[in-house]
């Protein structure tokens, strides 16, 4: 059964790894199968029923998604080898990530990693190109010959695509990989490839707007918002990447509040909104009662009880209860920490040694932690 979560939908699970949907990727998978089942493969190959069309479009698009998906699993077997920790790949309009729960830990595993996907790729264009060339060109099978055709043609663009050297392409991590090994630094290595990968989406957008201009609106706009994903996706791959080095080897102890101040059960909503949150400007709280943590109230909880309830309705009844998913030792790595954020839809969790709150650490705690590092290590000419 598919489960869903925030960002998409988990529809299966392979050795372990989660493979779930974006909800972009629904429209693709829609625009594929329409524009091949109604518009390439009958003008390319007349004469057959609706039904066939749609029937030879259906089977190509599940093959072309299961192309990308063996692509990212490439990726993820390696990565796992490689101990780096893959446990989630997610589809989506453009193609497909492999979420890697850390940066590699040397420029040859980034090597190794990058590399697997375009060689996955022209494998599995070879494997059709075959199929094709056995199936034949009688009138029987010639549309299914045109199937495994294309899927080799596909596969063999998205191997090349993705060798363009820009970050965070596959081309561009193995970029990274070379520069890596070459400078020893991953910082510099990755600004540099972020910014082949910047020069790459430009030339994309500019190739869309000049095929528009020619009377290719659809090819063109695909371009544009292709070149605009990789450009975006180049920034957050850049930065992300200077969120784990600041936070590398950052223990949750060191950034959480010490004594956060506490919400008993039994507050009105309306008072927690006079006393807490209006006074002090937080946006969550811990709540405990005689020593027990029971839970955490955040802003979110508070505005969605009604304001006619606000005075009779208690904390207790509208705070998240104290569990695991919200609960970190105080010795956590602030990475671990994020990640479990992320993963319970909560921006802070409290710090519980042994039973007994600690601390609370926050999301915007540990931007500011990274802002102040980032700007103390950064060149006094760059730093604002």
């Amino acid at each position: 059964m598919a489960a869903e979560r925030k960002g998409g939908i988990e529809i299966f699970k392979v050795a372990g790894i989660q493979v779930a949907i974006d909800y972009s990727w629904l429209v693709i998978f829609a625009l594929i199968l329409w524009s091949l089942a109604s518009g390439y493969f009958p003008k390319e190959y007349p004469g057959y029923s609706t039904g066939i069309y749609w029937l030879v479009g259906l089977v190509a698009t599940i093959l072309f998604f299961g192309s990308v998906l063996a692509h990212e699993l490439c990726h993820a077997a390696m990565g796992n080898r490689l101990g780096e920790g893959v446990h989630r790949i997610t589809l989506f309009i453009f193609g497909g990530m492999a979420e890697l729960e850390h940066e590699p830990t040397s420029g040859i595993d980034e090597l190794k990693i990058a590399a697997v996907g375009p060689l996955s790729s022209i494998v599995m264009a070879g494997i059709f190109w075959l199929i094709a060339r056995e199936v034949g060109a009688a009138p029987a099978t010639a549309l299914w010959k045109a199937v495994f055709s294309y899927l080799a043609f596909i596969n063999l663009a998205l191997a090349l695509f993705n060798l363009l050297p820009g970050f965070p392409l596959d081309g561009g991590r193995l970029l990274r990989a070379a520069l890596w090994m070459r400078w020893g630094d991953l910082r510099r290595a990755t600004a540099a490839a972020a910014d082949w990968g910047n020069t790459i989406a430009w030339g994309l957008i500019a190739f869309g707007a000049m095929e528009i201009f020619a009377g290719a609106l659809v090819g063109g706009m695909w371009l544009i918002f292709i070149g605009l994903f990789l450009r975006s996706a180049a920034s957050s791959g850049y930065q992300s990447m200077i969120v784990e080095q600041a936070l590398s080897g950052a223990r949750v102890r060191e950034i959480m509040v010490r004594d956060p101040i506490v919400l008993g059960p039994d507050e009105t909503v309306a008072d927690a909104i006079e006393n807490y949150f209006l006074r002090y400007g937080f946006g969550g709280f811990p709540v405990a009662a005689d020593g027990k943590v029971l839970g955490v109230v955040a802003l979110a909880q508070v505005r969605e009880c009604p304001a006619s309830e606000r005075a009779s309705r208690r904390i207790s009844e509208v705070m998240r209860p104290a569990e695991g998913t919200i609960e970190i030792a105080p010795g956590a790595g602030v990475i671990d920490a994020i990640r479990q954020m992320v993963a319970a839809d909560i921006g802070r969790l409290l710090v519980v040694d042994d039973g007994k709150l600690v601390g609370l650490i926050t999301r915007t705690g540990v931007m500011r932690y990274v802002h102040t590092k980032t700007q103390l290590s950064a060149p006094a000419s760059t730093a604002a």
